[in-house]
């Protein structure tokens, strides 16, 4: 599996902040956007179990939803608004990449408020 560069964030909208997380391939990129508050929901991601259909919506990308899920060691990134079994677009990613988001969120959080 691809190593996964991982950056977040904040960018200041016109009513509220909001942090940007940016999943980066050697070939693709993603930029996942949630509010400051919603970024808390990654500690969940570790319970979810794929074989159960659990999953944690948390972002978006161009308007639609992000499911993040494990399964098999990798984290899942499913994009669509009509649930993970029926996402538009999906990434496959180390699991370490889970761990990076987390960390990075937290600094950018500290940075901010």
């Amino acid at each position: 599996m691809e190593n996964v560069a991982v950056r977040a964030e904040t960018q200041e909208g016109e009513h509220e902040a909001t942090v940007v997380v940016t999943l980066e391939g050697s070939s693709w990129q993603v930029n996942i956007r949630a509010d400051p508050s919603d970024w808390e929901r990654l500690t969940s991601v570790s319970d979810t179990d794929w074989s159960r259909r659990r999953a944690v919506r948390l972002g978006s990308v161009e308007g639609s939803a992000v499911w993040w899920h494990l399964s098999d060691d990798v984290l899942h990134l499913n994009v669509g608004d009509g649930g993970p079994e029926a996402s538009d677009l999906a990434f496959v990613v180390p699991l370490s990449a889970l761990r990076d988001v987390r960390a990075l969120v937290a600094a950018v959080d500290d940075d901010w408020g």
